[in-house]
Formats: C-alpha cells, structure tokens, sequence
C-alpha cells in the first residue's frame, strides 16, 4: 500500500478551525483555547503583511517565516513569557497539521523559545471564600449544584476535569475523617470537611424528583441547560462558566478554576501541611511538576517574616 501523500493548499482559517476543534476535543480549558486562537490569528495577521497582505496559505510558511516571526516578537518589545507562549503555539500548531500529512515535517521543527520567567501564582483567601459560598443559597438544584461545585473546588483544589466526573460514591464517611476520591485514572484520598459532606448530601436529596428518567442519578454535578438539568455531568468548560458567573458575586471577580487550585494549596502550606502530602493531595506524581508552587511558598514566608 502506498503511503498517504500530504495535502497541500491548507488555508489559515480551516487549520486554525481545525487546530480549536482538537484543543475542544482534547478538554482544554476555555481560556486557553481562547489564548491558542488569539496568538494563531496573530500569526496569521504578521504572515500576511510579510507577504504585503497577499493570501498566503499555512502550506506556504517556510522555515524562514517561522525564524522571521520569533524576530518580530523581539522587535515588538514583548515579554519573555508573552513570547515563549506565542511561539509554542505557533510550533505546537504547525507539529499538529505536521502530523495530520498538511505539512512536510521540516516545518514543524521546534522554534527555540525563551525560558520562562516564573511568578507567583495569584492567590485568595481560602477561608474568606468559604464564608461566602457557605451564605450561598441552595434552595434549588441549581442553586445546590453551584454552591456545592465552588465549595469542592475551594477545599480539594481539585481540576475542572476531576470535579466534572464526581459521582456521590465518591465520598466516603469512614472514622476519623471523611474524604473525597479524586483521580480520573490514579484515585488519591483528600480529607474534606463535614460541612462540605452535608452539602453534597443535601444536593443528592434533589436528584429523584429533579432529573429525567433518562440521567444516571450518581453524577453530582449535572450539566444545564435552560430547560433544566440534562442527563449527564457538567463539562470542564461548564465549570469554567459556572466560576466566570460566581466570582464577581462573591466578590472575587478574577476567580478562576487555577485560583481555587492555588489558594488551595496556599491554605494547606500556612496551615503546615509537609509539601510531600500537598503534592499528593494535588495528585502530582513527581517533585518537578510540583516545582511551580515554590515561589507561592516562597513569598508566603517572606510575609509571614
């Protein structure tokens, strides 16, 4: 069998259309869609006026074009972290069509990028958060559903993608403590409060009259539309909506799901929990990808002193 030859005459619309489907379908976080997409359609903008604004296909782009852009950022004054993201974009993009035959492998080789300069994580304070999520209404599903999804975020630091496929059995209220099972393919034990535990609880009560006939009654976090609850969990990019709404309301209008997660950590560091016991709570296998939260600890001590 003959090998697939690559297809040529690729436009910048279609491979961008189809680079945003992959990140959609691969459950990238909403905002980092939008980023991917931005810094794309900016690629595309700087290709056109090196070729005075001709119509100039992805297929097109040489190995110069790609050098001749890391230039520019340069030129631009941008930060070094604004263009390290910008150009591993652009080179994570141009490996995905690479891959699919829409471009010849040369083009695809990895563009050197600056290192990137690390700052602190922004962080809220876990515990005045909480007061305002444990005053949320709850009277309603939905109502019940938002309160108890922020609270599980704020207490576990959990990811978007975790949170979304909770089910009630997860939870367990076994002497001494009660915990939560966290993990989509290695499960971790993270202690939660009796509060939060009774919250869940109180969600579950809702299910039998609330959900169709057709939902499986063991999500905890169901899905919604404007007709009501749907037969499945929440989406990762629901949850990112669900915190967009609520944290104005609570009054931390940059609330983002990372937030939660950082303050998280932050609460159980102050609260002298080892860092070995944080990275597994976090379900981080190694020390290195752990590495990040050093300048949160960092600067938490230098305030303490």
């Amino acid at each position: 069998m003959q090998p697939k030859s690559r297809k040529t005459q690729v436009s910048f619309g279609y491979a961008i259309r189809s680079f945003v489907g992959y990140l959609e379908g691969t459950q990238k976080a909403l905002h980092t869609i939008k980023n991917y997409r931005l810094d794309l359609l900016a690629f595309q903008d700087f290709i056109a006026k090196e070729y005075s604004n001709q119509l100039i296909r992805v297929d097109q782009v040489s190995v110069k074009d790609l050098a001749r852009f890391r230039e520019y950022l340069e030129e631009k004054g941008l930060k070094a972290n604004t263009r390290r993201r910008k150009i591993l974009t652009v080179t994570q993009f141009m490996n995905y069509l690479s891959k699919r035959r829409k471009l010849p492998p040369d083009v695809a080789k990895k563009m050197p990028a600056p290192h990137k300069i690390e700052r602190v994580p922004l962080t809220v304070s876990s515990t005045q958060l909480l007061k305002v999520i444990q005053a949320m209404s709850d009277e309603t599903l939905l109502e019940a559903r938002n309160k108890a999804l922020l609270w599980t975020l704020t207490e576990t630091g959990c990811l978007v993608s975790e949170a979304a496929q909770l089910r009630f059995d997860s939870w367990s209220q076994a002497a001494p403590e009660i915990t939560l099972s966290l993990g989509i393919n290695t499960q971790r034990q993270v202690p939660v409060s009796k509060e939060l535990f009774q919250a869940i609880q109180k969600l579950k009560s809702f299910a039998p009259q609330a959900l169709s006939t057709t939902a499986k009654a063991d999500w905890i976090f169901y899905g919604f539309n404007k007709f009501g609850a749907l037969g499945s969990h929440i989406s990762p990019r629901g949850i990112e909506l669900v915190v967009r709404l609520y944290g104005p309301r609570l009054g931390f209008p940059e609330l983002t799901p990372r937030i939660f997660r950082h303050s998280a950590v932050l609460n159980w560091f102050e609260k002298g929990i080892p860092q070995p016991e944080i990275q597994a709570l976090l379900g981080l296998k190694t020390a290195y990808a752990f590495r990040a939260y050093e300048l949160l600890f960092n600067s938490s001590r230098g305030m303490a002193g």
